[in-house]
């Protein structure tokens, strides 16, 4: 029997790491967020500290930079983000038939794409000046400084995304579900799909 995945992007901001945990533990799925830093440096035979500012990250190309470390599964010369990119995919990828799991970010819904998994494409999203208080009360930080995050962190994302997989980030038709998060807060949106996900898994097309 086919996996369940889902596939979870998020801006910065909307509770989408959150709302993946809850989800996680509503349907009994695994979550993948920041452990797939720790699984793809194990898998590339380097310190997780080279990876760390790294990911969900594209490089610059004018400050390109070969990465010349790590084991047998590494291809020398690429770029430290194209190699994490790399070992990443093929960890979701393992992942997806091994286990029914949430994997947050690293692009993958396009990562699965042609796997023989039943993969739900999710993105969550919010108005920017709620992911602005949001930040602001999960990380005890000024409007300013919030504000810069939020559209620092966004740039990045949409950028790494772009750069991976071809194709705008957040763009709804990308996606088989969209929801803005700001309309029933963290927990009822997060309830609202747990709903949705068990009624699709359960009838697939």
């Amino acid at each position: 029997m086919k996996k369940h995945v889902i596939a979870l992007g998020r801006q910065f901001g909307s509770g989408g790491r959150e709302i993946g945990r809850k989800l996680s533990e509503s349907l009994g799925f695994a979550y993948y967020d920041r452990e797939l830093l720790k699984l793809a440096a194990e898998r590339a035979e380097v310190g997780e500290e080279l990876f760390a500012d790294k990911d969900e990250k594209a490089g610059n190309p004018w400050l390109f930079k070969a990465f010349y470390q790590g084991g047998p599964k590494v291809k020398q010369g690429q770029s430290a983000e194209d190699v994490l990119f790399q070992m990443q995919s093929e960890i979701i990828r393992e992942l997806a038939e091994k286990e029914d799991c949430i994997i947050v970010g690293r692009c993958a819904d396009l990562v699965l794409t042609g796997q023989d998994v039943d993969c739900l494409s999710l993105f969550i999203c919010a108005p920017f000046e709620w992911r602005v208080h949001h930040r602001m009360e999960l990380e005890n930080l000024d409007e300013k400084a919030a504000r810069a995050l939020v559209e620092k962190t966004d740039a990045q994302r949409e950028k790494y995304y772009t750069h991976y997989t071809g194709r705008p980030w957040g763009l709804p038709e990308n996606y088989d579900i969209c929801i803005n998060s700001a309309r029933l807060g963290i927990d009822r949106t997060a309830a609202l799909l747990a709903e949705h996900c068990r009624e699709l898994f359960s009838n697939p097309c």
